[in-house]
């Protein structure tokens, strides 16, 4: 790496310095910063050593990072490790990787979408043009509230939020204490006392929601209804105040939700941006929407999208189902091609090597930094053709001729929301959020660059930290249009939406309970037949691991990355697969739930 001479001189706020330095130094590199070495890669399969298995015991957070994390998040389970930590984020994993939970999300999603156009056509009415980012701050931090305690903050109504600007003072203060090692000693108390100021209005807002709840408050569905019938199933007479989560637990969790705002408003805006500037992506995507929420075939769904026809029911929250908004595969596609390019969380917190280290060809020393540059990873040529051109159908794994079909999996190595243990545990409902956002806005709105704006910059440079986050340095300014509205058609789609919105109610109301799986006899020998056999929804879908047969039947709803994954391992063997995606301890004791036999040894799959 660079001597510490050419690092004085370097600006490392700018995510350009570190793409330089792999392009001068390779993969992997050390920057003579501070009195402890730090180490930066952007190997994928470093990142897969540094931040899944093993690795949290050769290399852990550093002690005073993780200090400094409480400090904020108090007892969030990204403030914990070991066994708490796995508990607190099994109990999270039952809600939040839920197909079911996250269903039934959609409505309230929705209605903060439309309040968000209606902020956006507000702003376009009186100034000719919008600035996007501030927007999706506020829609972030309405879609938090929503997900932690069933309300919003009203904060793109109110055009601002106290909780959110509470956030960012105490999140610089934090970043700031995560550099200095001995800011207690040289924070000035002013400092401290608007860290606790701002802190305490956080955590009011979330106690009180805790016992409006725990009262029997009627608002949406949330998490932290969730958590208070968990803390309440766990009271015991030796725990006569629950556990897993406690009720400080509860609260801290919600804190680290609402820290999730700053990435969902950066990348909602970048997908804005990106279809701005790239209008043949936007035509795309109006054509799905038109195809999938409005059922037209192919063909006039392409004539309407040109047309720059609106969808019809577009300002009907049941439009936007989230069975259907998982159906959007190229606005998907779109999505990790956004992720891709512009990492919102450029790396992760820095890991410290416990010992003198492996991590692929090197040894680490003991002492040693080491941090992720996820952004660069996404970049690097060696795996990602022309990886500097934004190309939506590179996540295509479809045969020419054949619908867009999201790829499930991603051998290049993807980490847009970190990776192992305590990789974001939010990432299915922030991708939801970011398709319903995206989607309400294209099926309302031709949106365009503002005239005389130039397109946004998206850098680190307003991040305090080494390795930040990728925001519009000179903003996001569009332009919206409203679409066409064909009456007739608008009216008929209205009475549709509501009528399959009410058969799915009825639906799903007559499903019974997640059922307990049948007992079998778990050792019994299959063939190869018979799993090749199952590889569909209608013949079940049943795989192997490690010469262990599974029926993931069962598991198609509420699996976490979807059911297309399953599906498309029905009939194999997937255990590289497995392995690879480096599933926590509670995927792996939730997979032998499903196991049903061992394949016949002569198999080969």
């Amino acid at each position: 790496g660079p001597t510490k001479e050419q690092a004085k001189k370097m600006n490392f706020k700018d995510i350009n310095t570190y793409m330089k330095l792999h392009e001068e130094y390779g993969d992997i590199y050390m920057l003579p910063l501070g009195a402890v070495p730090l180490v930066i890669t952007r190997s994928n399969e470093h990142i897969r050593e540094l931040l899944g298995g093993s690795a949290t015991e050769l290399f852990p957070r550093p002690p005073n990072v993780i200090a400094n994390i409480r400090l904020l998040f108090g007892r969030a389970q990204i403030a914990l490790d070991g066994e708490e930590h796995q508990q607190n984020k099994r109990m999270l994993s039952q809600w939040l990787f839920s197909e079911a939970e996250n269903a039934k999300m959609a409505d309230p999603f929705n209605k903060v979408m439309l309040d968000f156009i209606d902020r956006l056509e507000s702003e376009m009415n009186k100034n000719g043009e919008v600035e996007a980012y501030y927007s999706a701050e506020l829609a972030a931090a309405d879609i938090s509230a929503v997900i932690s305690m069933g309300r919003t903050y009203n904060a793109l109504q109110l055009g601002y939020c106290p909780q959110l600007e509470a956030l960012k003072i105490c999140d610089k203060i934090f970043l700031n204490r995560a550099m200095n090692k001995k800011w207690k000693e040289t924070e000035p108390k002013e400092v401290t006392e608007e860290f606790e100021k701002n802190k305490k209005l956080i955590a009011d807002t979330f106690a009180e929601a805790y016992e409006q709840i725990k009262g029997g408050a009627k608002v949406d569905h949330n998490i932290l209804a969730h958590m208070i019938e968990q803390n309440l199933s766990h009271r015991s007479a030796k725990c006569p105040m629950g556990e897993v989560p406690t009720e400080l637990e509860a609260i801290s969790n919600m804190v680290g939700f609402l820290a999730g705002v700053g990435n969902t408003a950066r990348m909602n805006t970048i997908g804005l941006e990106m279809m701005a500037q790239r209008q043949d992506v936007q035509l795309k995507v109006l054509e799905e929407l038109h195809m999938v929420l409005d059922g037209k075939t192919p063909e006039a769904a392409a004539i309407a999208a040109a047309n720059g026809e609106a969808i019809p029911g577009c300002r009907e929250v049941e439009l936007y189902s989230y069975e259907k908004v998982m159906e959007l595969h190229y606005l998907r596609c779109v999505m990790h091609e956004c992720l891709r390019l512009y990492t919102p969380s450029t790396s992760v917190a820095p890991r410290a090597c416990t010992q003198d280290s492996p991590l692929g060809n090197y040894t680490i020393p003991k002492g040693t930094n080491v941090m992720c540059n996820i952004y660069g990873s996404h970049r690097d040529p060696k795996y990602w053709e022309n990886a500097e051109e934004f190309d939506p159908m590179r996540f295509n794994d479809a045969k020419p001729g054949e619908p867009v079909h999201l790829t499930p999996f991603i051998p290049q190595g993807f980490f847009p929301f970190g990776y192992g243990g305590h990789g974001c545990i939010g990432k299915n409902l922030a991708q939801e959020v970011t398709l319903m956002m995206w989607a309400v806005t294209i099926a309302n709105h031709h949106i365009r660059k503002a005239p005389g704006k130039e397109n946004a910059h998206f850098n680190t440079l307003k991040s305090d930290q080494i390795l930040g986050f990728i925001e519009p340095i000179n903003g996001c300014y569009l332009t919206l249009e409203k679409r066409k509205v064909d009456e007739a058609a608008n009216s008929a789609a209205t009475s549709r939406i509501r009528a399959e919105r009410e058969a799915l109610r009825k639906s799903r109301e007559g499903e019974s309970a997640k059922k307990e799986l049948t007992a079998v006899d778990i050792n019994r020998t299959i063939t190869l037949e018979e799993v090749q056999r199952h590889k569909s929804r209608e013949d079940g879908v049943w795989f192997v691991i490690s010469g262990k047969v599974y029926d993931a039947t069962p598991w198609l709803r509420d699996h976490p990355g979807g059911a297309d994954v399953l599906i498309k391992s029905g009939g194999k063997d997937v255990t590289r697969i497995f392995e690879l995606t480096n599933h926590s301890s509670f995927a792996v004791s939730e997979a032998e739930k499903y196991r049903i036999g061992i394949l016949a040894k002569d198999a080969k799959l």
